[in-house]
């Protein structure tokens, strides 16, 4: 018995042995990791506090309030003067002065002249302001100081028409005043219309989509003046004109070429009516004035066949090419310098599978969430007296003469690719004026 517990304890000293032996044999040598120098992150300059950006001194601008206004003329002009409605007026004798009071400050005038005023002006205490320098039927007139009487000096060599007049308070004009300027060159699109609404009819919805929409500068040329012309209603047609631009959304103001409208029945009546190189010469002076990027006119049929109409897009196809030729219209050339014209669109010009189709259908924010047609919809309804003709309305699809549809006539830059924007491949960076 005690010979067995013996060995057990032998055994037991023996296998306690071996254990720790195994253990340290089966233990990883200890690696031996080099010390790293720790470096503190670099200090990130605290950004600078930008200082405020001061604020201008004074009351914010505001919107214009319209004043009541009281006249030192006849009740007869006063009335027709300050009744809002263009189709009144009162014709004025040369060198009349018109004095206007308000209780309040008067801060602008916005004035709309039934005949071109030339040059008048305008006496704030003892200051003279010249106006009509501009030569616009509408005119705003911004004041240097408030006052409570103003006069307008009416020029002396002739008799001058008003239609109406309006006063407001210091602050920004309300949406009816239209404010125009000159564009002297530099346009980007060049619109050749014969009569005063074509623009909108035929060329549909392209004067809110590039004004508006794109923010490029569009100038658009009438070829014949309403003021030419005794047909029933015509007096009232320029006005209808400017309203129809401004709801449209070119503050440029047109330009009109001082001959009749007349119903032509064909190209060759056109032409014994208005002669074959008058509209030619027009335009070569308008393409040098303003040195467009693109020239878009009527189509070659006249549209529904008018011979004006005609004649206008005929004379456009050689006033582009002669606008570039110093030996041509030399007078223009002389005033002006000359111009290539990049590109050059006819409204359905050509063949259908050629054409730039133009997209007015899009809702666009600048135009209030309305599309281009729509505008152009509303800017044709400011020609009021044009209302009683049903068959004249801004033509969409479907219509023999799609104002979407466009063709390229002449191009220094090659056929359109895309089709579908009149000013693909052209810049001002690309054609820029010397």
């Amino acid at each position: 018995m005690k010979r067995t517990l013996v060995i057990l304890i032998c055994a037991l000293l023996l296998l306690s042995g071996c254990a720790g032996e195994i253990t340290e044999t089966a233990q990883e040598p200890e690696e031996t990791v080099p010390e790293t120098e720790i470096t503190a992150p670099a200090e990130t300059p605290p950004t600078a506090t930008p200082e405020p950006t001061p604020l201008p001194e004074g009351p914010g601008q505001s919107a214009a309030e319209q004043l009541e206004l009281v006249l030192d003329t006849d009740e007869t002009a006063a009335k027709r003067l300050l009744d809002g409605v263009y189709q009144t007026d009162y014709t004025f004798e040369a060198g009349t002065e018109i004095t206007l009071s308000a209780e309040e400050e008067i801060g602008s005038l916005y004035l709309i002249f039934g005949t071109y005023p030339g040059e008048w002006t305008l006496s704030v205490g003892n200051e003279t302001l010249r106006c009509g320098t501009e030569g616009f039927l509408h005119e705003y007139v911004q004041l240097p100081r408030g006052a409570n009487s103003v006069t307008i000096c009416l020029p002396a060599a002739y008799d001058v028409m008003i239609r109406d007049l309006y006063a407001f308070t210091e602050g920004y004009p309300p949406d009816f005043v239209q404010t125009w300027s000159n564009l002297e060159d530099g346009a980007d699109i060049l619109v050749f219309s014969t009569h005063t609404d074509d623009e909108l009819l035929w060329f549909g919805g392209l004067i809110p989509y590039y004004s508006m929409v794109r923010g490029l500068k569009v100038q658009v040329v009438y070829m014949t003046s309403n003021y030419m012309t005794d047909f029933q209603d015509y007096r009232f047609r320029p006005h209808e004109a400017l309203n129809g631009l401004w709801v449209a959304g070119t503050h440029y103001y047109p330009v009109t070429n001082e001959v009749g409208d007349y119903m032509c029945y064909d190209y060759w009546n056109a032409v014994n009516t208005y002669g074959a190189n008058q509209f030619t010469e027009f335009q070569v002076e308008q393409i040098r004035r303003f040195k467009p990027l693109v020239v878009v006119t009527q189509a070659e049929d006249g549209e529904y066949g008018h011979g004006a109409h005609i004649l206008c897009a005929y004379s456009v196809e050689a006033a582009v090419k002669a606008a570039a030729n110093r030996e041509q219209f030399t007078d223009s050339a002389e005033k002006y310098g000359v111009w290539n014209t990049p590109k050059t669109y006819l409204h359905k010009y050509g063949s259908e599978e050629n054409m730039t189709w133009l997209s007015y259908e899009n809702e666009a924010p600048e135009l209030g969430w309305r599309t281009p047609f729509a505008v152009a919809q509303e800017a044709y309804r400011q020609h009021l007296t044009q209302q009683q003709w049903e068959g004249f309305t801004v033509a969409s699809f479907g219509h023999p003469q799609d104002s979407h549809q466009f063709g390229l006539y002449r191009s220094l830059v090659g056929p359109d690719t895309e089709k579908n924007d009149l000013m693909e491949h052209v810049s001002r960076e690309l054609f820029p004026i010397d």
